[in-house]
């Protein structure tokens, strides 16, 4: 399963922010990683994250 969220900035300045991608095969952890990595860097640049340490986006704003 996989979730994809728009960047967050501000209207003033320039996105440089790259998208990321929440993956799971439990729901229970979280895997994020950078939308635009290759297979190598998928392996080197993630965070994992319990369900509970997730939050809406939206309320989050």
């Amino acid at each position: 399963m996989t979730v994809h969220d728009a960047p967050v900035g501000r209207p003033d300045e320039s996105s440089t922010a790259e998208s990321l991608e929440l993956l799971t095969d439990d729901e229970e952890w979280w895997t994020v990683v950078p939308v635009d990595a290759t297979s190598d860097e998928r392996m080197t640049q993630w965070i994992s994250v319990e369900r509970d340490g997730l939050c809406n986006l939206e309320e989050w704003r």
